[in-house]
């Protein structure tokens, strides 16, 4: 039987492996950082204080990543790869025990928080940059992007509600228990994969800082990477980091549970599958630049909405799209940064986008959440929707450069 064109990185035996691992690790990884995110709240009952907590899980993907970058063009990958699934595994039973000895240091939290982040930061590029050595047809990259976008969002409904429910029955420490068993297998996963992980050449002359500023002349000087990766820098800043404040809408506003908090995730993670689908099964590639401008007007047009405290059905809907816009625009700008690079450079450019994907988030939440305290709802997702219907404004006039 003949494998859809969407599904055609699954005859790459690596990428099978690859994406098995990757379903596990992800599930514990949400369930993790859904826990998280309730448990700050709760032992703070303040959106600085989560805004925090996500800044510090998230901001060394702003200062490591790139470095990463370097030591992922300089080093085998593969080995690369599964010594951060180590860390990640490492990071997880921390906070378990944290949990079960002493919950209620909010110190120990945000420093394990900030722990995880490192790991991160580290795991992302490197897996972002395998992904071409994973599967055995070239022309299947597009398909791969969007398949690995559509189980990250499928993770992103499936995990929050069994964190949700985990969270109610047994607490935190279950849920940080759960993702550390899950990393096991993972590792075995990954560790059954054959490739050729062998760095490419680098210059003879060229150090490591040498090759960090040679990796981001090279994507300053393509315009196609350089309109991407600072596009999705601003709505990753702006864009997603309403997310911080879900927590405040699910207690305070709409008087909920964690369950509550749990289906907020899910609702915006079924927007953002549907976004990855169409990626995955999309022929026609000259849509991605019209995607860009589509999904950033459809963020702030959410924003908008949520600002203004809508009845709990309409602030689904507006989670919904929110979610949807968001991965059209994050799974298109991947696509469009994985197409135009030159191999060479591939660890280092993916970590820049990295970094401007992930690195700049932790930013926005701490802004976002200071913001809200300080002037309300409506200023600081105003700001944010603002900023993203300005990137559509933005890629419709750079709409020449992708020709």
């Amino acid at each position: 039987m003949k494998i859809p064109d969407a599904l055609a990185p699954f005859r790459s035996r690596n990428y099978r492996l690859f994406y098995s691992g990757h379903a596990i690790s992800l599930t514990g990884s949400w369930i993790t950082q859904t826990a998280i995110g309730w448990l700050v709240y709760a032992l703070t009952n303040s959106t600085v204080m989560s805004g925090l907590a996500m800044f510090l899980s998230q901001v060394s993907h702003f200062f490591v990543t790139p470095v990463a970058g370097v030591m992922i063009d300089r080093v085998n990958r593969r080995t690369m790869l599964l010594a951060v699934q180590f860390g990640a595994l490492a990071s997880a039973a921390g906070l378990m025990f944290f949990q079960l000895f002493d919950g209620n240091a909010v110190w120990i939290l945000m420093t394990l928080c900030f722990v995880r982040g490192l790991v991160g930061a580290v795991e992302i590029p490197t897996r972002q940059s395998l992904i071409a050595k994973f599967i055995d047809d070239k022309r299947d990259l597009p398909q791969a992007i969007g398949l690995n976008s559509t189980l990250f969002n499928f993770t992103r409904i499936v995990a929050p509600a069994i964190a949700g429910e985990v969270y109610a029955l047994w607490g935190a420490a279950c849920c940080f228990a759960l993702d550390t068993v899950l990393m096991i297998p993972t590792i075995f996963l990954l560790a059954a994969m054959r490739f050729d992980a062998k760095p490419v050449p680098a210059g003879a002359n060229c150090g490591p800082l040498c090759s960090l500023l040679e990796g981001i002349r090279y994507t300053f000087s393509v315009p196609v990477l350089r309109t991407v990766i600072c596009g999705i820098a601003l709505l990753s800043t702006f864009g997603f980091s309403y997310t911080v404040l879900l927590p405040m809408f699910a207690d305070k506003i709409y008087e909920g549970t964690p369950e509550l908090y749990g289906r907020m995730l899910t609702v915006t993670g079924v927007g953002a599958i549907l976004a990855a689908l169409l990626i995955a099964f999309l022929k026609r590639r000259r849509l991605l630049p019209r995607f860009l401008i589509i999904g950033n007007a459809i963020v702030g047009t959410s924003l908008i909405v949520i600002s203004l405290v809508p009845p709990l059905w309409l602030f689904f809907v507006m989670l919904f799209t929110a979610g949807f816009g968001s991965v059209l625009v994050g799974a298109s700008s991947n696509t469009l940064v994985q197409m135009n690079l030159c191999e060479r450079f591939r660890g280092r450019v993916i970590s820049l986008y990295t970094m401007a994907f992930t690195g700049t988030f932790p930013f926005g939440t701490l802004l976002l959440g200071a913001v809200n305290e300080a002037a309300g709802l409506v200023p600081s997702l105003g700001l944010s929707a603002a900023v993203c219907l300005g990137l559509a404004m933005w890629f419709w006039i750079r709409r020449k450069i992708f020709r």
